[in-house]
């Protein structure tokens, strides 16, 4: 427990706002018109934490390319080379991004007259067996007023990890996809490849109208005993991780002193890029543009409504409060589930919403005292990772989970649901203890403990989907910080 680091009351408004606007369910899979015809491009959750191995640094898995079929062969390749992906790190309070990660990619047949992604077998990833090989370049960026001031690569040709094709032909795929993993100058390291999809929710319940309550499996409650169907189970994605020292993100470029330092707190959002060409007057003109973007888990798929979708992926977060402000205040889930359920959850005025998730709460995720407010996921450096982790995070008064910062196996979905029903909200501002949630606990693979942390893929020749939670006695709701 660390609420006496903080205080109860600030981490009581630190969850009851920033957990309540972050939507309800899922991560941005497929979430906008656009973005939905353009996979290569889709950035799927985001996660930034320090490792309990690596002190004093910050780790950050971003994932692109949603909803992928390990079997999808012939061409396994996902990853544009077309593209830039971005991790963008804001350290001033802004909105705007002070430093930059960038990745782009390369693709290379070696046999173009082959059908096949690999022949067997493929030993290591260096392996000349293997015909489809995608490398990258990464750059570190600096920014002011929104424009770059350096570039620096910091690291070249680096191998994205192959495919998981099929043990015949990789018969010992985790030592393969190891080759993947560089380190990179000052002491960080680096690995893009596919992955089992870190993100477990009940995507068919959520979507089926919010059917938490589950009337085809009766004996379950509100989906806080089990029974869910973790349908992101066996699916891949691509990770982009990367860990690089504190110092490297902070507004004065020195480490963190501790959590209560001016420089503990940065804010992290994804993005992409395509290039958009226009002709005038016979001249081509190209630009590189916006074409999706990731902060907290689900904002743009819940809480933006269809119509400013787009809007939000080409959008810049220093505009959030004037585009989606509106959304935040009056967050749609609470309706939809007063509706089904008739719990009572205040609907409106919800300018905790605003102040927590937007500008972060003083003493633990605001970035600066006159912060903008901005869809960043807000981590605060300094805070040591916990002893004990609890998947409700700052919910259960683990302050070192969701939404400062998100791990992997921080439950947001039923943090969100818990929050949004009124969890830690006072008695007298609509408060509710409901425990709420989707039924699913736990990720389908264990993480790793070592970098990149996520879990290996399923092989494309025993690739399976979905996963029940097995029954069990309800969960109690974690008591209020």
């Amino acid at each position: 427990m660390r609420t006496a680091l903080f205080g109860a009351a600030t981490v009581a408004a630190l969850a009851a706002g920033a957990l309540a606007t972050t939507g309800v369910f899922g991560s941005s899979h497929r979430e906008a018109p656009r973005i939905m015809l353009d996979p290569s491009a889709d950035n799927t959750d985001l996660y930034a934490f320090t490792a309990p191995d690596a002190p004093g640094k910050l780790t950050v898995i971003s994932n692109w390319v949603p909803l992928q079929n390990p079997a999808g062969g012939p061409y396994f390749g996902k990853l544009d080379p077309e593209a830039r992906y971005y991790v963008k790190i804001d350290n001033t309070g802004d909105g705007v991004e002070d430093v930059a990660y960038r990745w782009q990619f390369r693709n290379t047949f070696r046999n173009p007259n082959s059908f096949l992604y690999a022949v067997p077998p493929v030993n290591s990833i260096g392996d000349s067996n293997l015909n489809f090989v995608q490398t990258y370049d990464l750059y570190r960026e600096r920014y002011r007023g929104g424009r770059v001031t350096d570039s620096d690569r910091i690291a070249r040709n680096v191998p994205v990890a192959p495919d998981n094709v099929g043990p015949k032909t990789m018969p010992n795929y985790a030592a393969v996809a190891a080759g993947a993993t560089q380190p990179l100058p000052g002491g960080g390291k680096t690995f893009v490849g596919p992955v089992d999809d870190p993100f477990f929710v009940d995507l068919g319940s959520i979507f089926d109208g919010i059917n938490i309550d589950k009337p085809g499996r009766p004996g379950i409650g509100l989906g806080n005993q089990g029974g869910g169907k973790d349908d992101v189970s066996g699916f891949t994605v691509h990770s982009f991780a990367l860990q690089v020292p504190a110092a490297e993100v902070t507004r004065d470029g020195r480490p963190v002193s501790g959590p209560t330092g001016a420089n503990a707190v940065v804010g992290l959002w994804t993005t992409t890029e395509r290039k958009a060409i226009k002709v005038q007057r016979g001249r081509v003109h190209d630009r590189w543009v916006q074409v999706s973007r990731l902060g907290n888990p689900l904002i743009n798929e819940v809480v933006i409504p269809i119509g400013k979708k787009d809007l939000y992926n080409a959008s810049a977060p220093r505009d959030d409060a004037k585009n989606f402000g509106a959304a935040a205040l009056a967050p749609e889930p609470a309706r939809i589930l007063n509706q089904l359920f008739n719990l009572g959850i205040k609907e409106t005025g919800r300018t905790d919403i605003v102040q927590a998730l937007l500008t972060g709460v003083p003493g633990l995720t605001q970035i600066a005292k006159n912060a903008v407010p901005a869809d960043t996921l807000k981590l605060n450096l300094g805070v040591p990772p916990a002893a004990n982790p609890n998947r409700f995070g700052v919910l259960a008064g683990d302050t070192a989970g969701f939404p400062n910062g998100r791990r992997l196996a921080d439950d947001v979905t039923d943090i969100e649901l818990r929050v949004i029903a009124g969890a830690l909200l006072k008695p007298e501002q609509g408060g509710k203890q409901i425990p709420l949630g989707d039924g699913i606990d736990v990720n389908d693979k264990p993480f790793r403990t070592t970098f990149p942390y996520v879990a290996l893929p399923d092989s494309g020749f025993d690739a399976k989907f979905g996963r029940v939670e097995p029954a069990h006695a309800p969960v109690p709701q974690p008591p209020t910080p």
